[in-house]
């Protein structure tokens, strides 16, 4: 899970690593759900920009999700609640966890089409890339199996991966684990074709060989 740095919005995943769901931290209601993917994946880490705007994931399907996150105090999502409410409408989500107006949806006209799985009306990233998890460490013991033994002094027995620290709004850093442990660059930003993109701008091992 993770705080917005205004205090606002907490983020925080499924129990499926499918979904995140984000809540006003004011009043602690729901006010979106994100889509990471249909498969079921461990989320590492959620990171929201210094600016409260964007959301990034990491899982262990070795991929950073970059999304537009929702906000009771920006647009558009402030936009929406004001008209629902000028019209005598709920500002909660709708039956199938999304807003019904002002998402950027992936399925097009296939998320209004009534009783589809709501897989086709849930909000996915806006850009998705690739980044190296890293592998496991060895311990030195050679034994094949001893990577299932937990290390001590580590939460959960293994290194962290897929951490994410927002530099500013448009770079990302996502450090990786294990002998080839190494820290990734990102870059989010608008591509010749108009779209936003998340692009990898360098990386560096941070372990010695």
């Amino acid at each position: 899970m993770d705080l917005s740095p205004d205090g606002e919005v907490l983020a925080t995943a499924s129990q499926t690593g499918t979904l995140v769901r984000v809540f006003s931290a004011n009043n602690w209601a729901r006010i979106g759900e994100l889509r990471r993917g249909v498969d079921h994946a461990t989320v590492y880490t959620i990171g929201i920009s210094p600016s409260s705007t964007l959301l990034a994931v990491t899982s262990d399907k070795s991929t950073l999700h970059i999304f537009d996150l929702p906000h009771p105090l920006h647009e558009p999502y402030n936009e929406w609640a004001n008209t629902k409410r000028q019209h005598g409408a709920s500002t909660s989500l709708s039956p199938n966890g999304s807003g019904e107006e002002g998402n950027s949806q992936k399925w097009g006209i296939l998320g209004k089409i009534p009783l589809l799985p709501r897989v086709f009306s849930d909000i996915y990233s806006f850009a998705s890339t690739p980044f190296e998890m890293g592998d496991e460490p060895q311990n030195g013991l050679g034994n094949a199996n001893i990577a299932s033994i937990p290390i001590p002094g580590i939460p959960g027995g293994r290194p962290p991966k897929g951490i994410i620290g927002w530099v500013n709004d448009h770079t990302i850093l996502v450090i990786g684990a294990g002998r080839d442990g190494r820290w990734e660059k990102f870059i989010v930003g608008e591509g010749e074709d108009g779209k936003r993109h998340c692009v990898r701008d360098g990386w560096r091992r941070y372990l010695g060989s």
